[in-house]
């Protein structure tokens, strides 16, 4: 059993469906394909939402225009005419369902969550439609479903959170007679079901999710993600020139290079995997013939294997008198931070300076007075000194078996040391198989480089050669650093 989730660019044109249909009919049966919206629609279903809650009606007709136009384009690949009426006839009541929502957000003035969870669910709706009378219209038998009747989630709207035992029961009910009769099942990513039946959608990285989570409750083989990237990579390539495809990494090194900035996997996507010790492989529709980089429990090797940059980060620190007092003030910082939904990136603790240093997201945090003067209130019984540093980068230097070694982490900073790069703070996870340092944001490009340079040995000229057709299909999807 496999299931195949293609992004928004692997969807994005007529040619791309056809590429992604001959990608799909390689794979054995049974299999599942999740699809997103073709690329930029998403974008263009939430500029009409808004533009409709402010009465922009000529904006939002013009948007739609749009829309309607790129379905079409797309669906004139459907080969045979049958396939291609029916197709066209579900689009355009799709299309008639937007310009009645966008309509009622209008008259209501307002785009609440629901109202935006309803529009861009438009963009994956037809895209399913669109690839399953493709693959009907080649001879493959194939039907779409609107994951909705699926994915089942709770009802908190643009962020909702699955509730996988129901999800297991509604894949059961819905895609397993499918997969019996040997048909591929086209299903919607990015959306779920509320329990009341109301469509929900799933945030960041949301296609990926729906794949593991369809993968887990069908218990999957492998989880394939097909992009526009042959696989993870060894830094961003626009930092790094001798960026790499990474052939293998674990679970735990995924997540910790999403966590750390590398827009590879959100940490969620791929936890539905893990629970079940899925693989998930990471491949290229525009190179389907490479590698790519498989994702799975166990880890391999004892060097790093990318290396990546977090940027827009404050560093707080928080210096308590008494060290008796280090739990409650934690505390303090923890539920201060937590009532403001300030993003935790990193902690430390000094216990013989009594000092906590907390590295988190400067986006959400309001800046430095912000921060500061709101953790000055919330420590007020602690008598605690509050300091805090912006323009803050973390650079991150994944690899379970480099991250475990004792000397890994003074190599590390001595690399940096040698650039004449600042550290602030520093932390080997021997248990997150990361080495972090933190350091002022206006060094993150060349630490990044000199670190790649100092750990990651250099490809060979054959292979430079070789692979320099596929260098060009790095895109910033999912790019590290």
């Amino acid at each position: 059993m496999i299931v195949l989730k293609f992004g928004g660019t692997s969807v994005g044109s007529l040619e791309r469906v056809r590429d992604a249909a001959s990608i799909i009919e390689s794979q054995p049966l049974p299999r599942a394909v999740i699809v997103s919206a073709a690329s930029g629609v998403t974008n263009l279903l939430l500029d009409a939402a808004q533009r409709a809650a402010s009465g922009d009606l000529e904006g939002v007709d013009k948007i739609v225009a749009g829309i309607v136009t790129k379905h079409h384009s797309i669906a004139a690949g459907i080969g045979e005419e049958r396939e291609l009426a029916a197709a066209m006839g579900i689009l355009d009541g799709h299309h008639e369902e937007l310009r009645q929502n966008l309509a009622a957000v209008v008259d209501a003035g307002d785009l609440s969550k629901r109202d935006s969870d309803q529009v861009v669910s438009i963009g994956e709706r037809s895209m399913s439609v669109i690839v399953a009378a493709t693959l009907r219209a080649r001879g493959t038998p194939a039907a779409h479903v609107f994951a909705n009747r699926v994915i089942a989630t709770d009802d908190r709207f643009g962020h909702a959170k699955p509730d996988r035992m129901r999800t297991q029961e509604q894949a059961a009910q819905v895609v397993r007679p499918l997969l019996d009769e040997g048909k591929t099942v086209v299903m919607t990513g990015f959306i779920g079901g509320a329990p009341d039946g109301s469509i929900t959608t799933l945030g960041r990285g949301g296609s990926d999710y729906s794949a593991t989570l369809l993968g887990a409750a069908l218990m999957a083989n492998e989880v394939q993600i097909w992009t526009d990237v042959p696989g993870v990579l060894s830094a961003d390539p626009r930092l790094v020139a001798d960026a790499r495809v990474v052939p293998q990494i674990s679970f735990d090194e995924a997540q910790e290079l999403a966590h750390f900035g590398a827009k590879v996997l959100h940490p969620r996507t791929i936890r539905p995997a893990v629970a079940l010790d899925i693989p998930v492989r990471i491949l290229s529709t525009f190179a389907p013939h490479e590698p790519g980089t498989m994702v799975t429990r166990q880890w391999s090797g004892e060097h790093l294997k990318a290396i990546t940059a977090m940027r827009d980060l404050l560093l707080l620190t928080v210096d308590v008198p008494e060290l008796e007092d280090l739990s409650g003030a934690a505390s303090a910082v923890f539920g201060a931070l937590h009532e403001d939904r300030v993003e935790v990136v990193l902690v430390s603790q000094a216990s013989s300076r009594r000092r906590m240093i907390y590295l988190i997201d400067g986006s959400s945090g309001g800046g430095c007075d912000v921060v500061r003067g709101r953790m000055c209130d919330a420590l007020q019984d602690f008598e605690a000194t509050v300091g805090c540093t912006d323009d803050v980068a973390l650079v991150a230097a994944v690899g379970h078996g480099a991250a475990e070694q004792p000397k890994a982490l003074s190599q590390l900073l001595s690399v940096l040391g040698k650039e004449g790069i600042p550290v602030l703070a520093s932390s080997q996870q021997m248990s997150n198989a990361a080495l972090v340092a933190a350091i002022p944001a206006r060094f993150a490009e060349r630490a990044v480089l000199s670190i790649h340079t100092a750990f990651i040995p250099a490809r060979t000229d054959s292979v430079k050669s070789r692979r320099r057709r596929r260098s060009q299909l790095i895109g910033e999807a999912m790019q590290v650093g």
